[in-house]
């Protein structure tokens, strides 16, 4: 498995973008920001887009998307989310209004730029020969986060949570198949009365979660990080000795 990190942030600020990664050039898992941080040779590669939740920083960069791939001579892009999520994308973004909808409109070969997929939460879906799970986590709104995988090589996505269950008890099913965790740890830990709040995790909350997965000692990447914390976040988190902890970085792959 190929992931390269588009966006890794909670937030945006120059040089620092929000959250996005693209799976083996062809699945693009959130889409805070594919439109200004991939090439539009990888971005006419992308097939399926998965969707967490319908935050900005999480879909805010699919309206643009649309409009670059419209010369594609492809098959419609698959937008894959629950059903809250792609009402939310449908009635509030791309509503013909805000944005243009564009599953209405054709591409260069004939066929809808974008086709939505609704998806249920804890049932297996193969997508581009991958198996995926949406798994729902403990967010301000209705939010997933999914299990990526096949054969021996499974991931963990958190989407957006705070101190949640689920998605690490259908972890620790995959035993040793759990080769990596990405998760989203957004600020600091004396600020962990507004991350309570907001739906997210510290240092401190993240350790906790991943305790659950008793002893899975996969690689775990840090990513969703306030962008004014990203330092204070690193030091704190190298002080959790008993993972391997890597806070991702944009434009980076990361071969799993």
């Amino acid at each position: 498995m190929k992931i390269k990190v588009l966006g890794c942030y909670g937030g945006q600020l120059p040089g620092k973008n929000n959250t996005g990664f693209l799976l083996n050039e062809e699945i693009l898992i959130d889409g805070g920001t594919i439109a200004l941080s991939a090439d539009i040779k990888t971005q006419r590669k992308i097939k399926n887009i998965l969707l967490s939740h319908p935050h900005l920083d999480h879909v805010g960069a699919i309206p643009f998307f649309g409009v670059n791939v419209t010369s594609n001579k492809s098959k419609s892009i698959n937008i894959y989310g629950t059903m809250f999520t792609i009402n939310a994308v449908k009635n509030y973004i791309m509503n013909g209004t805000i944005w243009p909808d564009f599953t209405k409109i054709k591409n260069s070969a004939g066929n809808y730029v974008f086709e939505y997929k609704t998806i249920i939460t804890n049932k297996w879906y193969d997508i581009d020969g991958y198996k995926v799970k949406a798994i729902t986590v403990n967010h301000t709104i209705p939010t997933n986060g999914y299990i990526i995988g096949n054969g021996d090589k499974y991931i963990i996505y958190s989407g957006d949570t705070k101190e949640t269950d689920e998605i690490w008890m259908e972890g620790k099913k995959l035993g040793d198949k759990l080769k990596a965790i990405f998760v989203e740890t957004a600020y600091p830990d004396n600020l962990i009365e507004l991350a309570e709040k907001s739906g997210h995790l510290t240092p401190s909350s993240l350790y906790n979660q991943l305790k659950k997965l008793g002893k899975i000692k996969s690689k775990v990447f840090i990513y969703h990080m306030k962008p004014e914390y990203e330092k204070i976040i690193e030091k704190e988190i190298k002080k959790i000795k008993d993972y391997r902890i890597i806070l991702v970085k944009e434009t980076k792959t990361y071969f799993i």
